[in-house]
This record gives C-alpha cells, sequence and structure tokens, in this order.
C-alpha cells in the first residue's frame, strides 16, 4: 500500500504520546496545562481541574512507546499489526466514554461493547447509534476527512496479512509505505479522539436515559 500523507489533517508532532486534562464534572479533554494545575476552569462547564485525570490512559502510553520503538527499529509488520490495535482500543475507549455521558452504567457499557466486538461494526452501526452521526462525518467535520478510509485501507491490510483467504492471494508482508500510514494515523488518533470526545461527551445532555434510547 503505497504511502500518501493526509494533506487537509492537522499537523500533528509525532515524539511521543501527548498528555490531555480530563474536566471531573463535563469529561472535556485539553492538552492545556493550565487546567491541569487548576490555574483556569473548564470552558465547558466551569468546574476546576485536579491534575489527575489524565488521557491516554497509561496502557496505551506504553503502547505507544513500543509502536515507535519498533518503528526505529524498521519492524514495520509489527508497527502496522500493534498501532490497529492501538486505534481499536482507543475507539473502544471513546464509546465507552460517550455511553457513560448517555446515562449508561457499567453493566450496560460492558453489554453494548461485548455485542459489537468487531471494529466495523463498532464503527459503522454503534458509533452513528450512540451519536447521530456517521464516523466518516463526523472525522471529516473535525478535519480529518481521510483518517476513516486510510484506517480501513490499513486494517484490510493487516488482515489480509494475518488471515487466510480463499476469495484473495495472501499478503506477504507489510512494508515501509503501511508502516508509515499506521504512525501517520497513530499521531493523528489522538486529536481524532480527543475532538470526538469533546463533541459527544463534554457536550452530551444525559437527559433521557441511556436503556430508552435503543
Amino acid at each position: 500500500m503505497k504511502h500518501t500523507a493526509d494533506p487537509k489533517a492537522p499537523k500533528v508532532a509525532s515524539e511521543g504520546a501527548p498528555t490531555f486534562f480530563e474536566c471531573p464534572q463535563c469529561g472535556l479533554l485539553t492538552a492545556d496545562s493550565r487546567f491541569g494545575a487548576d490555574e483556569i476552569v473548564c470552558p465547558t462547564c466551569g468546574a476546576h481541574g485536579d491534575g489527575r485525570r489524565t488521557f491516554p490512559p497509561e496502557r496505551l502510553c506504553r503502547l505507544d512507546g513500543r509502536i515507535r520503538h519498533y518503528r526505529d527499529d524498521g519492524e514495520h509488520e509489527i508497527v502496522v499489526i500493534l498501532v490497529e490495535t492501538f486505534l481499536e482500543s482507543i475507539l473502544e475507549d471513546i464509546i465507552d466514554r460517550i455511553l457513560t455521558a448517555r446515562g449508561a452504567d457499567v453493566m450496560v457499557r460492558e453489554v453494548v461493547l461485548d455485542g459489537q466486538r468487531a471494529i466495523g461494526a463498532r464503527i459503522g452501526r454503534l458509533f452513528p447509534h450512540l451519536t447521530g452521526e456517521q464516523f466518516e462525518e463526523a472525522a471529516a467535520e473535525l478535519g480529518y476527512r481521510e483518517f476513516p478510509h486510510r484506517w480501513r485501507t490499513l486494517r484490510a491490510a493487516r488482515n489480509a496479512f494475518i488471515h487466510d483467504s480463499p476469495f484473495r492471494g495472501a499478503q506477504e508482508t507489510l512494508d515501509k509505505d503501511d508502516a508509515a500510514t499506521a504512525m501517520d494515523l497513530l499521531d493523528q488518533a489522538y486529536e481524532l479522539f480527543v475532538s470526538l470526545n469533546n463533541r459527544f461527551v463534554a457536550q452530551a445532555t444525559p437527559d433521557v436515559p441511556f436503556c430508552e434510547r435503543a
């Protein structure tokens, strides 16, 4: 798969996982360290930050570090496989946050996510059911129009490499172009999913219990 950068996506530094501070009241995520230090209040709800709630979680920060280590070592196949794992994990985190913002308790969230384990179902059915928008539309409105397509293409390449298929020839390798695309998606994923969080979590109005939304 030839690597082509998304010319319209915001430019993102690729030195490691960024840190976002979470509002304990509304769930807003911001990179402004002043909020984490409680020097300013949340611009959405006016609450004070405590600096203890951060995103991404530590497990994803560790995974980010491992991915960049393998990138530096030229392990293209491992990079693609781990980036796909990372993207699926961060999507699950954001969907869980959206469910929480809409009043779903732990048991409901577990049932919903277990019932839609396939990444395609989570993007194509669960996300629009929860937000009222297609994932592709939301990404485009936030400045990441090509992200869903590039992610889908990379996911297909990963699947063809890992799984034998009677319908198409096996993909024997994942090359440096695939790895470069994966790193682009990794770096863009933070800002995209934080923006999705701030749109569908921090601005959510859970006036209707989740169980009545189905």
